[in-house]
């Protein structure tokens, strides 16, 4: 985890427009796998520390995607209205 004095600078840009996620399992360990078509990233539990270091970490991504799609919901111009 990252702290306050840290800059992060991206290695990859997913398309979220394409984006597809799945739970899947590699020698016995769980992971997820998000791709956009280009780019695929995994993510797992580690080797080291404990479940629910793990478990918190998944709950950061999720908790912070549901509130992205909230601000791009925000932002999303008005549909017209059907006529």
């Amino acid at each position: 985890m990252t702290t306050d004095g840290d800059e992060l600078i991206p290695i990859a840009t997913l398309d979220l427009r394409a984006i597809n996620a799945v739970i899947t399992e590699d020698e016995g360990d769980m992971i997820m796998l998000v791709d956009d078509g280009d780019v695929q990233v995994e993510f797992g539990s580690g080797l080291n520390g404990s479940w629910e270091q793990a478990i918190l970490g998944a709950q950061r991504v999720a908790s912070t995607a549901l509130e992205f799609a909230a601000v791009l919901r925000d932002l999303r111009p008005p549909r017209p209205e059907p006529e």
